[in-house]
């Protein structure tokens, strides 16, 4: 499926035309659970058919700053299309939700909500099924939380398109509590070099689940993309990577949506197993390193760890950084970094950290509580730039002193 060509912004006498002649032409995207192998539901683009046939798309129809009341009436021309549209989908298929666009502009200018609803009851469309989908601008007006509210009271849900190129309304999104965020091509495209947007990504993601929501990737075009996402988290997507082939055989276009959908899930699933071998053997590898190098300073004396820290941070391909704490978490040793990726520390001062408290950090606080080894999360270290992991174990040295040593590991 091709996207529909850019055209000209409509001027206010041709969009009369289109609320008076009611030309508008409704088209559907899935959005899809790649990991559920599923259609979740569909969202509908409005386009307006011009005199030669041309269509303008919703952008388009809502680009100007006309007055609120022309946009109250085309938003709700557009809604009652695509509800129209959606019935015959919502009759052969109950599970399926609609995401319809509503315009916040608009809203502001609607005395009461409840056109809405009375359009849905009147098709036999219960609230459940329908998604209200809200971007900016004007998310932050009484008029909207209103609307949203008295929505939220008849069983419909709400979706926020919340990407303004790289920034999200947070604000509006707690106040909100939106059940699905929308993100667009700019959060998770042009990667190269930004590996901010991952963080971004998964921050935003963070955020969701700490109100409830779901994140969706919108404008997903192709398997790399796709396949990106589901790495950064991001399950549900939407985008023409998911709608029917020109030569898919498929007739029923549920099915042939779900072939697209069932691929990108099998090509996923083999890289992500591929990817746990990998970190595996990995693991494999730096526990063998943390037997041979805890091995060795337990058969020695507390005097002799900084020369032992020292050798094995530089003899060890995988080390980064080799240090010791005592039982408390104070550390006994000065970090021993491998001379090639790390000549200076001055961060640390002249004894690289030697005698710092480290009591409450989340390994030794583990540590103390009865575990035997601590893996933690990957992190960049802040004196080699590089991504590391820290694998933190306990040990006796031969003096049958309880100690705490830490490897640093190269984890990329």
């Amino acid at each position: 499926m091709t996207k529909p060509p850019a055209t000209a912004v409509p001027a206010d006498a041709d969009i009369e035309t289109i609320l008076a002649e009611e030309k508008i032409a409704v088209f559907f995207q899935p959005v899809v659970s790649v990991r559920g192998k599923s259609i979740l539901g569909f969202e509908a683009f409005s386009r307006s058919i011009g005199g030669e046939g041309a269509r303008l798309n919703a952008l388009d129809l809502f680009a100007q700053p006309r007055d609120p009341a022309v946009r109250l009436r085309l938003c709700r021309l557009c809604r009652r299309k695509a509800l129209e549209a959606f019935r015959p989908i919502a009759e052969r298929h109950q599970q399926m939700l609609l995401f319809l666009n509503v315009d916040a502009v608009g809203v502001a200018a609607a005395g009461q909500p409840g056109h809405l609803s009375a359009i849905c009851e009147a098709m036999g469309l219960a609230g459940r099924r329908v998604i209200i989908e809200l971007e900016r601008p004007g998310l932050n007006s009484q008029e909207v939380f209103r609307f949203v509210s008295y929505y939220r009271e008849r069983g419909f849900k709400l979706s926020i398109d919340a990407m303004d190129g790289l920034s999200a309304p947070t604000e509006e999104l707690f106040a909100l509590k939106p059940d699905y965020i929308k993100i667009d091509r700019a959060a998770y495209t042009d990667v190269a070099g930004k590996e901010f947007k991952r963080d971004m990504v998964a921050g935003l993601c963070r955020l969701a689940e700490s109100l409830g929501s779901v994140v969706v990737a919108k404008n997903v075009e192709s398997e790399d993309e796709a396949t990106r996402l589901l790495e950064w988290g991001v399950n549900i997507q939407q985008g023409y990577c998911y709608t029917k082939d020109k030569d898919c055989q498929e007739k029923d276009p549920i099915r042939a949506f779900l072939v697209k959908v069932e691929e990108i899930n099998r090509r996923f699933r083999e890289r992500a197993q591929a990817d746990v071998a990998e970190k595996r053997k990995r693991f494999e590898e730096f526990h063998k390193v943390l037997r041979k190098v805890g091995g060795k300073m337990g058969e020695s004396i507390v005097h002799d760890l900084p020369a032992l820290a020292e050798r094995f941070a530089n003899a060890e391909e995988s080390l980064l950084c080799v240090y010791v704490l005592d039982d408390n978490g104070v550390q006994i040793t000065p970090r021993a970094f491998k001379k090639s990726l790390v000549a200076e520390t001055p961060m640390l001062g002249p004894e690289r950290g030697k005698g710092e408290d480290m009591g409450i950090r989340e390994d030794v606080v583990h540590l103390k509580s009865g575990f035997d080894k601590y893996v933690s999360q990957p992190f960049i270290s802040v004196h080699a730039r590089l991504p590391a992991r820290t694998i933190s174990a306990r040990f006796y040295n031969r003096e049958n002193l309880p100690l705490i040593l830490c490897l640093e590991f190269l984890s990329a």
